[in-house]
């Protein structure tokens, strides 16, 4: 018997050793070919402007677009060959990855990639609208409409496209709303940053928009999936199961959720897996205000070099929200996202407002065209835009130390001139997906109106607001003024565990009383992109590895008890999870781990930028008109926008003795005659 045994066992190595010896070119025509017999991901026509009244709103503003078909189909069709080579080969997707043969062949016969040329872009003073060529060497990257850069391999489980759904066991991860239920509960008040206000949480928001926006799949009708409906059995479907003892979703037992659309992994040249698409371009760009292309900069442009309006100095009319008030409008900026909450609606205007300002200052100073005001001008906004962040925002996020050993510190005289063509600007995939969402713990129960008198006149549940611009351009905008006051007064919530129940529970209510929960989608999305789990991380950025619950150091009694709650073993925290629910230290907003991560991030966007706003040469400023940038502040740019009389010195800090209100013509303004008419005509693409 045992002979029998190893008679059979010999048979079937050799049967499979036999397919392995093949031609590999052949394995890998045959793959092609049993691809195309494959049926294709078929995609509709759909509307791009207006807002469903039912189902996931938030989602028929992440869903693909028209342009981004072309991506999709490639994605789908990559993915469908990867299936058929692992099948054809007889080996694990793994193992083809690490097959130099396999790779070699796979390259030769299908790599069509196009690499632009960018000749023109090298002596070019502006930025493309999309990114491209800013690095000369590699031009896509950083690039919109370009997958999402990664640090850590994925970990899906079906080795290149299934989310990762198994625990260490081989069981199956618990829900994602079973752990938001458990984890992120907060109390009837959660807790609040004794140091900062709400404008820290909206600027947050704001950048985050500058730099990632993943679409997600759509049905052959070009609508949203119903995918705890009629589209429920589609593979782009992730929907999340409702845990039946839950309190807030007693009568559901799903929440809808679909599938981020799929790039091939290096634009289809190697064997690999299943990656996701970044909208936007990932340089700190002043996109969010202008747009990621040149038709869309031409959208927004006005006269004189200055962006579009509407009544009352607000965005022009445009995009998709929720209308309250029939006077009301949706407001269009260079992001879809802008009508999402007042608090980013009201930072878009001031700062097209500031973009207007300067544009009609430089138009006085300089005899340049309309089209060369505008692009100077948007120049400049992208450099106040980085100075903020690293000036003003990274000292509040990141502790000092980390700052100081990725060199994220600004120079405050000279130039810098540290930019690496060897170091990739692109979003990593695990900052879009779970880093950068450390903003939502901040997210307040409510927002409202202050006077001048910083006396709070009416308050708007946060619930109630989201995708509605009401606030914002209600009587012209005449309200934004209070709108900003009430941010800049109002502490943030901390950033922890406790959620507010505005997005755990009452997330984009439709008309039928449906709402979702943004930590659930978060959880779910990472194991749609293959994030690996919370340990794995840990190592990566060389922190000490958990064994055991009781060994999550970097986690207070409660957090590590409803994390033991919530997960069967420690190696299965999500990632998310795990680093939104550390204890921050003493210098930093975050936790060790997404200190770390948003810290490596932040030194790609600067190192990897050939635009920063800090260098010499071409792409930069001269010193004069650097140093008269150094001089402004986002405190200036929400007094000159809004016509304000005082305001705090630091804004993202709660006026106090240690930050007091002072006069706004007391703030450093810039001083265009360092401009004059020595710029050199624009190039632009």
């Amino acid at each position: 018997m045992f002979c029998i045994k190893i008679v059979v066992l010999l048979l079937c190595f050799l049967a499979i050793h036999a397919r392995l010896g093949e031609d590999v070119d052949d394995i890998i025509a045959d793959a092609v070919q049993l691809s195309y017999q494959d049926p294709q991901r078929r995609f509709g026509t759909r509307n791009e402007t207006t807002m469903p009244r039912t189902g996931n709103r938030f989602a028929f503003l992440q869903k693909q677009l028209e342009e981004e078909d072309r991506l999709a189909r490639a994605g789908y069709k990559y993915l469908c060959l990867i299936k058929n080579l692992v099948n054809v080969s007889g080996r694990s997707n793994r193992d083809l990855e690490r097959n130099n043969e396999f790779q070699t062949s796979f390259r030769k016969q299908l790599c069509d990639k196009v690499i632009p040329l960018c000749q023109e872009y090298e002596h070019s003073r502006f930025r493309s609208a999309t990114g491209v060529c800013n690095n000369l060497f590699h031009p896509t990257w950083g690039k919109a409409l370009q997958a999402h850069a990664r640090y850590l391999l994925p970990v899906y489980d079906d080795g290149y496209n299934s989310p990762r759904e198994r625990n260490r066991n081989g069981g199956k991860l618990p829900s994602p709303r079973e752990i938001s239920n458990k984890v992120f509960e907060g109390g009837a008040n959660t807790p609040t940053d004794s140091k900062h206000n709400l404008i820290l949480f909206a600027f947050g928001q704001f950048l985050d928009h500058d730099l990632t926006f993943t679409p997600i799949a759509i049905g052959s009708n070009g609508k949203p999936l119903d995918c705890c409906g009629a589209d429920k059995s589609d593979p782009e479907c992730i929907a999340i199961d409702i845990p039946a003892n839950d309190n807030r979703f007693r009568n559901r037992t799903c929440m809808d959720l679909s599938r981020s659309i799929p790039a091939p992994f290096d634009e289809g040249c190697s064997i690999g897996y299943r990656e996701q698409v970044n909208r936007i371009s990932s340089f700190i760009d002043a996109g969010m205000i202008y747009g990621d292309s040149k038709l869309f900069h031409e959208n927004l442009n006005g006269r004189v070099g200055t962006l579009r309006t509407s009544k009352g100095d607000l965005l022009p009319p445009g995009g998709a929200c929720e209308i309250s008030q029939p006077e009301d409008f949706c407001q269009l900026g260079g992001d879809e996202r802008v009508n999402e909450v007042p608090s980013l609606s009201g930072l878009h205007v001031i700062f097209l407002r500031f973009h207007n300002i300067l544009a009609k200052a430089l138009k006085r100073k300089t005899h340049q065209t309309s089209q060369e005001v505008f692009l100077e001008t948007k120049k400049i906004m992208g450099a106040i835009i980085q100075q903020i962040t690293y000036g003003e925002y990274l000292p509040i996020l990141l502790g000092g130390t980390t700052r100081a050993i990725l060199d994220l510190n600004l120079q405050p005289t000279g130039f810098w001139d540290r930019y690496d063509p060897f170091v990739n600007p692109t979003v990593k995939n695990v900052i879009a997906t779970a880093a950068l969402r450390y903003g939502h713990s901040q997210i307040p129960p409510e927002l409202g109106y202050m006077t001048r008198k910083f006396a709070t006149s009416r308050v708007f549940k946060t619930e109630d607001v989201l995708m509605d611009p009401h606030m914002v351009v209600t009587k012209n905008g005449k309200n934004i003024p209070d709108l900003t006051r009430f941010l800049l007064a109002t502490p943030s919530r901390k950033v922890d565990r406790e959620v507010e129940n505005a997005v755990r529970n009452e997330l984009f209510r439709d008309m039928n009383g449906v709402t979702f929960d943004l930590m659930s989608f978060n959880i779910q999305r990472g194991r749609d992109h293959g994030l690996q789990a919370y340990n794995a991380w840990r190592k990566w950025c060389n922190l000490p590895v958990a064994l055991s619950f009781t060994e999550l150091y970097d986690h207070n009694y409660d957090s590590r008890m409803r994390l033991e709650q919530a997960y069967e073993d420690v190696d299965d925290i999500d990632v998310f999870v795990g680093g939104i629910t550390e204890t921050p230290r003493d210098d930093a907003l975050v936790g060790p781990l997404f200190e770390c991560l948003l810290g490596n991030q932040f030194r790609d966007l600067k190192f990897g930028d050939r635009y920063w706003y800090e260098k010499s040469g071409t792409e930069g400023f001269s010193i004069g008109q650097l140093n008269e940038i150094r001089k402004l502040t986002l405190s200036k740019i929400i007094c000159d926008a809004l016509n304000l009389n005082k305001i705090q010195r630091n804004s993202f800090f709660l006026p106090g003795l240690s930050n007091p209100l002072v006069t706004c013509s007391s703030l450093p303004s810039l001083d265009f005659s360092e401009w004059g008419d020595a710029a050199a005509p624009p190039q632009y693409h």
